[in-house]
């Protein structure tokens, strides 16, 4: 097993989420100036703060998943993490929560935390999905609560569970960073064969089994025997049952924007959901600043190459 995920590194590729938080966020706050809401700001796998770009292969975050290792060479530099973004930007929110599992990450945020003062900063170390569903259940007592809450774990490790939980609040918008091609992906075998500690966190991701029929397809081989193997359109499916399930549970979100490596390849998705419609035109512009991706067009362009 490899060295856990604690010196906070990062892809030369994290530039793109976390500049479409900040730009969400600077927005966010110029909607909310003249209201009287008590604002929230919730990072549910927060980090140390402050990050530095790697220049060596990537760690599996010590979790025994098939992590890829391809990564960009780039300069050392270290960029500023999504909670110092969020204390920086706009007027600023009522209220913090960030979330950690790792207590050396925590402690490096309980340091951020002294930085600021003036600034309400609560820090929790341990399970992030437990954590937000607790606060989550607490709306109910803010009548006046709006909030964001920024969801980018290690793996595939946000449970649906905690994206429902948010939902139904109705007071919270979400940007998840949905890690589809770095880690979901990797743990659906070709023949099927899925680990059965992989079966149980693809279904908490999703929050349901379905994932399993989407991305598998029984075909005939050569000696007429059925064997199910994975479809080459697992990929765009798992990424329309997220979204869909997102836009059920919400009411509103925009097209994914689709994050690449400094190759071209596949990394992951950016999504946005909220229960309120005035977001959606922020958001929509965000998202198109980098590759918005659009679900119908993708699975028309894979049943096309598979005909050809």
């Amino acid at each position: 097993m490899r060295q856990a995920h604690r010196q906070n590194t990062v892809g030369p590729w994290a530039r793109r989420k976390l500049n479409a938080l900040e730009q969400y966020l600077a927005a966010y706050h110029k909607v909310m100036q003249n209201q009287r809401f008590n604002l929230i700001y919730i990072d549910a796998f927060a980090g140390a703060g402050w990050s530095r770009v790697r220049t060596a292969p990537a760690e599996a975050l010590g979790l025994d998943l098939p992590i890829d290792d391809d990564q960009a060479e780039a300069e050392e530099e270290f960029i500023a993490g999504s909670p110092v973004r969020a204390l920086a930007t706009g007027r600023g929110f009522d209220h913090y929560f960030f979330f950690d599992a790792d207590p050396r990450r925590a402690a490096l945020l309980e340091q951020l935390k002294r930085d600021h003062p003036q600034k309400d900063i609560r820090i929790k170390t341990g399970d992030a999905n437990a954590g937000v569903q607790k606060l989550a259940a607490h709306f109910h007592k803010r009548p006046m609560a709006r909030g964001v809450a920024f969801l980018d774990p290690y793996g595939p490790h946000l449970h649906w569970a905690t994206v429902q939980a948010l939902a139904e609040t109705r007071k919270v918008d979400v940007i998840i960073n949905f890690p589809l091609a770095m880690a979901i992906n990797r743990l659906i075998t070709r023949d099927g064969q899925i680990r059965e500690n992989w079966v149980q966190m693809l279904d908490a991701c999703f929050g349901t089994h379905d994932w399993h029929s989407l991305a598998y397809e029984a075909k005939d081989d050569l000696f007429g025997s059925n064997t199910v193997r994975k479809s080459e359109a697992a990929a765009e499916r798992l990424l329309a049952l997220y979204h869909g399930r997102l836009a059920h549970a919400f009411g509103h979100t925009v097209k994914p924007s689709l994050v690449t490596n400094t190759k071209g390849n596949p990394l992951y998705y950016l999504l946005w959901a909220s229960a309120n419609m005035r977001g959606v035109a922020i958001a929509s512009h965000i998202m198109a600043m980098g590759n918005s991706v659009n679900l119908q067009e993708l699975r028309h362009r894979k049943t096309t190459r598979r005909k050809g």
